[in-house]
């Protein structure tokens, strides 16, 4: 079992307080085109929120062309990523999911 001293602690805090912070400052820009992956750490308001708080989860999405299960990978600006069953990526556009679930 790995032993860490109280300075290693002290410095790996400090470093996910920086990650933070410029993470904080990455996704907090005007920009017109913000690709950011960073989700609020708020309680869910919109359907990005909520897609947000559910990364990691099995989730099934619901689209005009169809139902989608599997994992949630990621939530970029304008679409999801979500691994299925076979370990495929398959890719949803926000403005087309109608419903998500939770599995």
């Amino acid at each position: 079992m790995a032993r860490v001293n109280v300075s290693q602690s002290a410095n790996i805090e400090q470093l996910v307080n920086q990650l933070s912070n410029i993470s904080t400052n990455l996704g907090g820009g005007s920009s017109s085109n913000n690709n950011s992956t960073t989700c609020p750490p708020n309680t869910p308001g919109t359907l990005r929120e909520v897609l947000c708080s559910l990364v990691g989860e099995p989730v099934q999405v619901t689209t005009p062309f169809g139902v989608v299960d599997g994992t949630l990978l990621s939530v970029q600006s304008d679409y999801i990523v979500i691994i299925d069953d076979t370990g495929s990526q398959v890719l949803v556009r926000l403005e087309n999911i109608e419903t998500v679930n939770e599995l």
